[in-house]
């Protein structure tokens, strides 16, 4: 016997689409702080900038670290220790080392002593 395609047709057409779940509610999430800005103040313009032409003037904080760091050779503890003053809240030596991974920058190198010679290595012994 052969199969009835029409009912089969009528099955599938009257079957009804799966229904969509409702949208979730929204979560609520913390600012980003990646792009977090600071108004400068007179010592934080000269701590980065070597001058105060950037007093009052609102920058991003990763521009201030990577300006310190390169323009400014502080160090990144330093960095860290002055945008906590800034900010008001305490930024971590973490933050300060992630934007200044792989830039040219910081303070000098400082050169190393040459190696003191001991007693023995400064007076050369002879057998008489």
């Amino acid at each position: 016997m052969a199969k009835h395609p029409e009912t089969k047709n009528e099955q599938t057409q009257t079957q009804t689409p799966p229904a969509t779940p409702p949208p979730a509610a929204p979560v609520a999430t913390a600012p980003d702080e990646r792009f977090r800005k600071l108004t400068l103040d007179e010592a934080g313009s000269v701590f980065a900038y070597g001058d105060n032409s950037k007093n009052g003037v609102t920058v991003n904080r990763i521009d201030f670290i990577r300006t310190a760091w390169t323009t400014g050779q502080k160090a990144r503890g330093a960095i860290a220790k002055e945008l906590t003053r800034l900010i008001g809240k305490k930024v971590t030596y973490q933050i300060v080392f992630s934007a200044t991974k792989g830039t040219a920058g910081g303070p000098p190198a400082a050169v190393a002593a040459p190696a003191a010679q001991t007693s023995t290595e400064a007076a050369p012994q002879t057998n008489s």
